[in-house]
């Protein structure tokens, strides 16, 4: 590692990125500043040859600083992680990227230093990012990341990709100071940050194209395993509702609409697979006053199709035998 002190810091985490790892880094050797800058690479204690690499890189490239853990911090879910990394950043500015991601733009950090530099009212810069799909093994043809258009755009949806962003090192450490997210057991570490930032400072986005965001399958935000995506759309909500009690907030109608579709999403799914009592509690969480007129008709059938779960579980109440016997008469003459 040099001792030159760095103008910004590249953070990238990585677990087990053996396959995608030097691509990674390849991204941030390639960056052309005018400015000194360091590579903080943290492994949590990779079970493959992903540490081996990092050993490699650092070798070659005085820049990079490597934090090579021999026991997984992530998993004592304490805190330890960040803050053993966030520890060893020495620049004003910190660009974020894990393991598994790449930058393709060599001018990405000098563009978004320079900015903040010039402009002190904002907190962050992003772009938009490619995405790469690792199962069909090709780039998909939308983008990941739209424009900022304000923080009730930003409650209602995550439209930040992580690895696209540099921040004000000074920011991110007054949010973890203030909000301490390691207590608050949300399932995802960036969009917390941004709903912070976006409340006490300026957001820029450039409409350039940066990066390349992989989807992995065993990702929990595109999970095909509904209890992972339940884990996540209601992670999600929490953190929302966070920051709606604690700032005051009055949220536009886009984010009931967008607390609709996550319901809904949910009751369509856990109703596709059978499991008629989780998708009536979600039934019940869609908001008739946000819902299109198709999906109202929708619950209703449902109500009607489960009139005994929606009984015991909306109007708490045991179901008398002989109403629980009119109710499957009713169903039986309805299929004939």
């Amino acid at each position: 590692m040099t001792n030159t002190p760095p103008l910004a810091s590249i953070r990238c985490l990585t677990y087990n990125h053996e396959q995608y790892i030097r691509q990674c880094l390849d991204g941030f050797i390639m960056q052309k500043t005018n400015f000194p800058f360091e590579i903080i690479v943290h492994d949590d204690a990779s079970t493959d040859k992903t540490a081996d690499i990092i050993r490699e890189y650092a070798k070659k490239h005085p820049n990079i600083h490597a934090i090579l853990e021999t026991e997984n911090q992530y998993s004592k879910h304490d805190g330890s992680l960040a803050r053993i990394v966030n520890q060893a950043i020495r620049g004003k500015y910190v660009a974020l990227c894990e393991g598994d991601d790449y930058w393709t733009d060599p001018l990405k950090l000098q563009k978004q230093v320079d900015f903040l530099e010039k402009n002190p009212e904002y907190g962050m810069v992003y772009t938009l990012s490619k995405i790469y799909n690792q199962n069909k093994m090709k780039i998909e043809e939308y983008l990941f990341g739209s424009e900022y258009k304000g923080y009730g755009d930003l409650l209602t949806y995550n439209r930040i990709p992580t690895l696209t962003t540099c921040i004000k090192t000074k920011v991110m450490m007054e949010y973890i100071d203030d909000i301490e997210p390691h207590k608050r057991n949300w399932l995802m570490g960036d969009y917390p940050m941004w709903l912070w930032i976006g409340y006490h400072h300026k957001i820029k986005f450039f409409p350039d194209v940066t990066c390349v965001y992989r989807v992995l399958e065993e990702s929990a935000s595109h999970s095909k395993d509904i209890g992972k995506n339940e884990k996540f759309i209601l992670s999600t909500i929490d953190i929302t509702s966070f920051y709606i009690k604690r700032f005051k907030l009055f949220p536009p109608k886009s984010y009931y609409h967008a607390l609709n579709e996550y319901y809904r999403q949910l009751y369509s799914e856990y109703k596709r697979l059978g499991k008629y009592t989780k998708a009536m509690h979600y039934a019940k969480l869609i908001n008739n006053k946000y819902a299109t007129p198709e999906i109202r008709q929708e619950k209703r059938k449902f109500y009607l199709k489960h009139i005994k779960l929606w009984l015991q579980g909306y109007c708490q109440i045991k179901i008398p035998k002989n109403i629980d016997n009119l109710i499957q008469k009713t169903r039986s003459s309805e299929k004939k």
